[in-house]
């Protein structure tokens, strides 16, 4: 493999997850992440090549929220600017690309969804095929105990384990003040709350909340002069499968596991359980679990530590999910973790996903070391 350039996240700010931010539009909810990751840097907007948003109208109610979001991310005078409809974990990968080629030593990733002001349920609807799938109703959390359903019917997982792997999500979320649920909860009081739609029960599931974020990426040579522990990306692989659910394994994520492959190929690892912790985007725990076996992790091991953070399953700001992820990879790398630090961590694991069933995934590998010099 030809060496690449070694690029790493330096600054990250959120706001807390909330149920309804009443009070602020998207815009202005996206401005303080903005400054307060600029002033992590120590810099001014001026001082940042290029800059991303992940957003979409449909999520924030009303028509060109990305470009009102100009107002916070710095329009004048101008400068390269880009729009994804995705997480925005996505667009920091698109950035990386433009600094592996050499476009911009800087970058300015930023996501938001003001999911309160518009219909998510019918949004994730809307992103299933218009002729076989969308007429039936089938949302996002249709879908996903649909996948549950397969999963355990192949595997034998019981709704005990899905119990566990909650309960240790909301464990571990219990320290993370952005969290929207932060308690802790045990296996048999989320066993004991009904289902949403079977396997899928209410506590196996996060509630729908708003946030906006803001994560600065330098290359080598600038990094190290905006932060003193800058986290160096070591690999990352994007890989999407058919949209169609009958097209595809449901109790498989075969993208997340070629991604990860890839993504731990570049980064010189053999295995993922060689990283101190590792960060999923799975927003309830079947879909952990299916992770975990595409990636080769054990979903009821101590190392890697599974979602320090407490993941999607105590916050999950549709557009941010996947960038919290990549920003609680800075956090517990570069020191600012706080009470929720995994001892002695190095390496770390995180994904991201979009689309329903886990159709299109990211795999990043983040250390506490440059990768290539």
């Amino acid at each position: 493999m030809a060496q690449l350039r070694n690029v790493a996240i330096v600054g990250f700010a959120q706001l807390p997850v909330v149920a309804r931010d009443e009070h602020r539009t998207a815009t202005e909810m996206l401005y303080p992440a903005v400054r307060q990751a600029l002033e992590q840097c120590g810099v001014g907007r001026d001082d940042i090549d290029y800059q991303i948003a992940g957003s979409t109208d449909y999520m924030d109610g009303r028509p060109f929220g990305f470009v009102a979001a100009l107002e916070s991310m710095g329009s004048w005078p101008p400068r390269e600017d880009l729009h994804l409809e995705m997480d925005g974990i996505f667009c920091a990968y698109y950035a990386w690309l433009r600094m592996q080629a050499g476009y911009c030593d800087t970058a300015l990733v930023v996501a938001h969804g003001k999911v309160s002001e518009g219909e998510p349920r019918r949004v994730s609807n809307l992103q299933m095929d218009p002729y076989y799938h969308a007429p039936l109703g089938i949302d996002a959390t249709a879908s996903s105990a649909l996948q549950a359903s397969m999963f355990m019917a192949r595997t034998g997982v019981s709704d005990r384990d899905l119990a566990r792997v909650a309960a240790r999500n909301r464990k571990h979320g219990a320290s993370n003040p952005d969290n929207q649920l932060r308690s802790a909860v045990s296996a048999e009081e989320l066993q004991n709350t009904p289902f949403v739609v079977e396997p899928l029960r209410a506590g196996y599931l996060p509630p729908v909340g708003e946030t906006a974020t803001c994560l600065i990426l330098a290359a080598e040579g600038k990094a190290e002069r905006l932060c003193d522990r800058p986290v160096w990306i070591h690999g990352v692989e994007h890989r999407s499968e058919l949209q169609t659910l009958g097209a595809r394994d449901l109790s498989r994520s075969a993208g997340a596991k070629l991604a990860s492959e890839k993504a731990l190929a570049m980064a010189g690892l053999d295995r993922a359980d060689q990283v101190d912790f590792a960060e999923l985007a799975a927003t309830n725990p079947a879909e952990e679990m299916v992770l975990c076996e595409a990636l080769g992790l054990d979903p009821f091991g101590t190392r890697p530590v599974l979602n320090p953070s407490g993941g999607p399953l105590c916050a999950d700001p549709i557009m941010s999910t996947g960038l919290i992820r990549l920003g609680e990879a800075f956090r517990q790398l570069s020191g600012r973790a706080g009470e929720r630090a995994v001892s002695g961590a190095e390496r770390a694991l995180v994904h991201g996903q979009q689309g329903h069933c886990l159709q299109t995934n990211i795999v990043w590998i983040c250390g506490t070391k440059r990768r290539w010099s």
